[in-house]
């Protein structure tokens, strides 16, 4: 039997056990209480005020997902349930990103992102206390950024969620620049019960088994004890109409975008190599027939006519074609990714979390204590060479076709006849672009663990409430990716002069070009330079806090001031340890160009080891201030109440700062009131930021200073980008401020509005490779240089020489400002005789989202109108994001459930807005935009003595994703790729 076979018998064994053993153990606990009859009692909402029996926090925007409202998203992840907040940005941390392989966050991550602020300026809170940030670090706007991982939460224990929409920095913590989100687990259910989950959607299904559990113990405790298990199928790419192929223009038909390329991504990395003689001015001819262009070539079918042949045949099928696979008559020959990847990995997820609280005498002892641990396998295609560590073919090699005459003291049989420019000795080559397709895709296998303890003590003293404790996290990744290519080791296998070389110049597999190769090489060839590489990343987070909070602490005219204060401090530490052969331990030597890499591992840029740690201590306090009352009598006013607060921290890393806050509210009437905020935050930058010592990229750029100043033609060239932390870095400073209104004008009828606006400076980013090398020569005309951009020296009568590389450190960009509106409407509504109705509306616009441009490219932009740049140029700057990309300028969900008797019946409607896909040519100026997706959840419940059926469905009337032009084609940080999944849930309450 499998592991994953016996995880998944263990839990139900230990389900179906616990369920016998714990009523005896609880003696005589009463009846567990459904969900729907505590819904009044679950919505206390706790975020926003650290003072107990404050009305501050009714006055301030909140949202709540309650226990029904969870249930109708209808999944077992915390990924799908926080997608299905309107206020949630893109997700950035999700699996079908295609970018960054070891160097990105990986396995079961997935991240929130209010407002669209960026992913790390949302604060997430456990039952009211920060949450650990996970390991994995990945890039966003160019620079590391690390989240809490909503997937390691335990859904089926979840009470409610909460949402502060607005900034909170001077309550829960300065970082909580968009807002807060407090999970709450259930610490009130007594009982235990026993569910079985079984969902399933073409080409994927999942399983899931979990107890929950709460009475008293003998010596009067109160423990509740949750446990889950989830085994999930991967879902290959192939499974899916639209992204079976990288290739997506064929969905673009009559439209103006067909035939736009950019909807093709499939890769000039293929096994169809392009190879560079080496020296590239080499000139080879076979007789009068012209074999490179500027030294290139590249290997090409016979029967591909479109394109031709410049040599005569090889191997029966193949020749030889001066150029690379670049042309429209070669696009044939690149490599569909797809077929090789999977949108989801398969997945085994166990979650445990316990909550213990014990009276000793006149305090309460209260502890927690959570395991989470996951293992996802997925799979990628094989890498290709990189141009920040080149890979060169010795003249050696037995395949070469400008090999030597002689090879082993006989003829050389693969060195091409008739052939001038080329030696005796013959002739080294560099790898231009080209993909080992037939050592087989990788497999990547990433186990994160996470433990969570909390033990504190709460009391009251002289009518203060007052709560401590100490919480200690501790997360680790461990992501191994498997079948990958030691550059030292291929490069040695090239070297080879016996038939049993590695051969990369047999081409792939025909007629169907772009996928599979079907010559591959020698097995015991391709074994011998296939290695595992391992990243591995830990964090911790250390707290120990003191707060006290009393209701009426003093009397003013209007009723009692309210008062909490506390202090904090927090340790937190990152480590990331990457493979020896991607941290410097073991490099790459070309044994040709006599160059030293940082990376033995193809396809992956050099990357060192991180260690930092941060101590950060604070110190908060809050006034709830009632201003006027109903009894003062004043006209048009009910009561105004004031809420004042402020947060000192001090960094160990970046000094002292203090951010207030201030909230009030009017109740006009009853059904009235008018609420309003402001606040400030500040976050520093995260630790990955602060101290990394910088990675390698390799992007194609246009380097127009040489081309201006060499006079010669503009073309791209790969460039070696560096991007490292900055010890310069100043944190983000941003300002909150929002006012809105709550309307109640019946019983059970809530409509709320809020205008809000988020206005920050000094968000991290980077200059942009391009913009520095523009920035280069608007120096070189002053008689300056840009000293970021690093040159070789100048060649013949080259004025300035071709890059080395460019140092774009992380820096603190320009101003940003976001401004929305978000909107709610509520009613519930009881009847005898038709059951019990609830709709909850809830819709979020976009209504401004404008990034400045730094003083950098501001200066680049002024230059660039002044004519300094010639033709052709474009400035990479911001502007508005709205509807661009992952930003859509309306969100919204609508809930509705009926109640009667044992039946229940619900419905989650989601919508996305459209987006503007930036990645696609303009037609009259536009952007191919994608367009809006609607979706529906659904399900239908009997409960009767105990028991319960849930049959339901997501996305149940199979919408698919709109088309982008991303490699999936769908764009994975608004949709996905699972379409409609049905599910059946079987519980039992003992």
């Amino acid at each position: 039997m499998s592991l994953k076979s016996n995880m998944l018998c263990c839990t139900i064994l230990a389900t179906l056990s616990f369920a016998n053993v714990a009523p005896a153990f609880a003696q005589t606990a009463p009846a567990p209480t459904p969900p729907e009859a505590t819904k009044e009692a679950e919505v206390v909402v706790v975020v926003g005020t650290r003072i107990e029996g404050a009305k501050a926090a009714g006055d301030l925007p909140v949202s709540v997902l309650t226990a029904e409202r969870i249930a109708a998203v209808g999944s077992v992840s915390g990924d799908d349930l926080f997608r299905s907040i309107p206020q949630a940005g893109d997700v950035q941390f999700q699996e079908s990103r295609t970018t960054g392989n070891l160097n990105d966050a990986r396995g079961d991550n997935s991240s929130i992102n209010l407002r669209s602020v960026g992913t790390g300026n949302t604060l997430v809170l456990l039952n009211g206390r920060r949450m650990i940030l996970t390991p994995g670090t990945q890039t966003e706007n160019f620079v590391p950024v690390q989240t809490a991982n909503t997937n390691s939460l335990p859904v089926g224990a979840i009470s409610r969620i909460e949402v502060l929409r607005d900034g909170a920095a001077a309550i829960y913590g300065a970082d909580a620049v968009a807002g807060v989100v407090n999970v709450v687990l259930d610490k009130r259910y007594k009982g235990v019960r026993a569910d079985l989950r079984h969902a399933f959607a073409d080409g994927t299904e999942e399983s899931t088994a979990s107890i929950k559990s709460g009475f008293e113990t003998p010596g009067g405790g109160r423990l509740m004890l949750f446990g889950s298990y989830t085994h999930r199928t991967p879902l290959m790419a192939s499974e899916r109409e639209f992204s079976a192929s990288e290739d997506h223009r064929a969905a673009l038909f009559g439209t103006p975008w067909a035939g736009d390329t950019s909807f093709d991504n499939r890769s000039t990395s293929s096994p169809w190599g392009s190879f560079t003689v080496i020296p590239a001015s080499t000139i080879v001819r076979q007789g009068t027939t012209a074999l490179t262009a500027s030294g290139v070539f590249h290997v090409e079918p016979t029967n591909n006519f479109a394109a031709g042949c410049s040599s005569t045949v090889i191997n029966g099928n193949l020749c030889l074609r001066s150029g690379t696979i670049t042309g429209a008559n070669s696009r044939v020959l690149r490599y569909d990714e797809n077929p090789d990847r999977s949108i989801r990995g398969g997945l085994d997820r166990a979650t445990v979390f316990g909550t213990f609280s014990q009276d000793i005498g006149p305090m309460e002892f209260f502890s927690e204590l959570g395991y989470y641990h996951a293992e996802l396998e997925g799979q990628r295609e094989q890498s290709a060479p990189i141009s920040s560590a080149v890979i060169s073919i010795p003249a050696s090699n037995y395949y070469n076709p400008f090999g030597a005459t002689t090879i082993n003291g006989v003829a050389n049989p693969n060195r091409l006849a008739n052939l001038t420019g080329v030696p005796t000795t013959g002739l080294a080559l560099r790898i231009t672009t080209y993909r080992p397709v037939d050592t087989g895709p990788r497999t990547f296998v990433v186990t994160d663990d996470m433990v969570r303890g909390l033990a504190g003590l709460r009391g009251d003293w002289h009518d203060f409430k007052w709560e401590s404790a100490v919480t200690y996290s501790w997360a680790r990744t461990d992501d191994e990716t498997r079948n990958v290519i030691s550059n030292t080791l291929f490069q040695q296998a090239l070297a080879k002069s016996t038939p049993d070389a590695y051969n990369p110049f047999n081409g792939g597999t025909q007629p169907t070009y772009s996928f599979g190769d079907a010559t591959p090489s020698n097995a015991d060839t391709i074994k011998s330079f296939l290695v595992n590489a391992n990243r591995i990343g830990t964090t911790s987070l250390a707290t120990i806090d003191f707060k006290a909070s009393k209701a009426e602490l003093f009397k003013l005219p209007a009723g009692s001031v309210g008062f909490a204060g506390g202090v904090e401090i927090r340790k937190e530490t990152y480590q990331d340890n990457r493979d020896s052969r991607l941290d410097g331990k073991i490099t790459y030597t070309d044994v040709v160009s006599g160059i030293t890499y940082g990376t033995d591992i193809m396809g992956a840029s050099p990357a060192p080891d991180v260690k930092a740690d941060r101590t950060v201590s604070a110190l908060f306090g809050e006034l709830s201030v009632p201003v006027v009352s109903e009894e003062m009598g004043v006209p048009l006013v009910k009561s105004i109440d004031l809420q004042l607060a402020a947060r000192g921290e001090s960094y160990s890393d970046f000094g002292d700062v203090v951010k207030p806050k201030i909230a009030g509210s009017w109740v006009i009437v009853d059904a009235l009131k008018l609420r309003s905020s402001w606040s400030q935050s500040y976050r520093a930058p995260n630790l990955a930021q602060f101290y990394s010592a910088g990675t390698q990229v390799a992007n194609t750029r246009t380097d127009f200073a040489a081309c201006r100043l060499n006079n010669t033609t503009c073309t791209g060239v790969s460039t070696l980008e560096v991007r490292a932390g900055n010890q310069k870095l100043k944190p983000e400073d941003a300002e909150t401020f929002s006012y809105g209104l709550v309307f109640q004008p019946i019983k059970g009828l809530t409509f709320t509005i809020d205008s809000w606006s988020l206005k920050s400076d000094g968000v991290i980013g980077i200059q942009g490779a391009q913009n520095q090398i523009l920035y280069d020569l608007l120096l070189r005309q002053s008689g300056k240089s840009n000293p970021n951009v690093v040159r070789l020296a100048p060649v013949g009568t080259q004025v300035v020489g071709d890059l080395s590389f460019v140092q774009d450190d992380y820096f603190n960009l320009g101003p940003r400002t976001l401004e929305g509106i978000d909107i709610g409407l509520s009613y519930d509504l009881k009847t005898q005789k038709y059951g019990n109705f609830s709709l909850d509306l809830a819709g979020s616009k976009l209504t401004e989202f404008q990034q400045s441009a730094s003083p950098l490219q501001q200066e680049l932009i002024d230059a660039n109108a002044a004519g300094k740049f010639g033709t052709g140029v474009t400035i990479t700057q911001a502007g508005s994001q709205i509807q661009v990309n992952g930003n859509p300028e309306w969100r919204a969900t609508a809930n509705l459930t009926w109640r009667k008797g044992p039946i229940s019946v619900g419905a989650l409607v989601s919508y996305v807005g459209p987006v503007f896909d930036t990645g696609t040519l303009l037609v009259d100026g536009q952007n191919y935009q994608l367009e809006s997706m609607t979706t529906v959840n659904t399900y239908v419940q009997y409960r009767k003595d105990g028991y319960r059926a849930r049959f339901g469905a997501r996305n149940a009337f199979d919408q698919k994703p709109p088309l982008s032009s991303s490699n999936y084609g769908f764009l994975g940080s608004l949709h996905d790729a699972i379409g409609r999944m049905f599910y059946l849930e079987l519980s039992k309450d003992f």
